[in-house]
């Protein structure tokens, strides 16, 4: 194994134990939700576990355009950040399909969410990630294990921005492949425009993205999948050759912009 990579299980397995140690400290002290996955499961994203899922829960309704009764694709999953508060969103009717590379938080939402809503389904891939998978299919020719044409709505936060360009390229694609037509495809990114171009020597350190990529910026050079900023050109010339026939671009905080929608940009892609 090399020294990167043993660095980073071993960087992976002492946030486990603290996260662990601190979920047995909270069944000791009655603090532990049994509702929502332990810390040793939350494996990506920082904030309030149902405060940010609420949150974007609330953008796919407001941005997204979601309905109680659509095919919903989430891209990305994770430990069901979004998945737990749409199961109080999406009626009978609805379908909800979520996939993720890390089994672990499939399986917390296969014993806890699909039980009681079998209208949600959960799938594991094996896709490699530098950061979450050392085995697996490539990302850049990953296929979605769905149908043409099964969702109205696709969603992925907190995805793209742990995507090479080429990976990302092929997520756009399979995204549009698997949206009927009038679908929309909502997700999250760092983009960067002559703004967020000009603010990154203010930001803090994770998220300057100091090394080039082709037209992406990565938080670290030797592990692409921390951390990605996309040039926002590059990026809607790849949503419009994987057949998106429009978009819209919502504005986040990161690059120290005052009033965005929520943290990341939002790009909202219409099939």
């Amino acid at each position: 194994m090399g020294t990167k990579r043993f660095r980073r299980r071993a960087r992976h397995l002492l946030q486990y134990l603290g996260a662990s140690h601190k979920d047995v400290w909270r069944r000791l002290t009655g603090a532990y939700d049994p509702d929502i996955p332990p810390l040793r499961l939350r494996f990506v994203g920082a904030g309030d576990f149902r405060a940010v899922g609420e949150e974007m829960k609330g953008l796919l309704v407001r941005i997204g355009g979601l309905r109680p009764d659509e095919r919903v694709l989430d891209i990305g999953c994770g430990a069901g950040r979004v998945a737990l508060p749409l199961t109080r969103t999406l009626d009978a009717s609805a379908t909800y399909d979520g996939f993720d590379i890390v089994k672990g938080g499939i399986d917390w939402c296969r014993r806890h969410i699909t039980p009681q809503h079998p209208n949600f389904r959960f799938v594991h891939v094996g896709v490699r990630s530098s950061e979450y998978r050392d085995r697996g299919a490539d990302a850049s020719t990953f296929r979605f294990p769905f149908p043409d044409q099964s969702f109205d709505l696709a969603f992925a936060t907190s995805l793209f921005t742990h995507l090479t360009f080429d990976e990302t390229r092929q997520y756009l694609r399979e995204s549009h492949r698997v949206l009927a037509p009038g679908g929309r495809l909502f997700a999250t990114f760092f983009l960067l425009d002559e703004v967020a171009k000009n603010a990154l020597p203010s930001r803090e350190q994770r998220f300057r993205f100091p090394f080039a990529d082709g037209p992406t910026r990565l938080a670290d050079r030797d592990n692409p999948a921390v951390g990605v900023a996309i040039d926002q050109i590059a990026l809607l010339d790849a949503i419009r050759e994987a057949g998106f026939v429009g978009h819209e671009i919502h504005c986040g905080q990161w690059s120290g912009r005052p009033g965005g929608v929520t943290f990341q940009d939002v790009v909202v892609c219409f099939r």
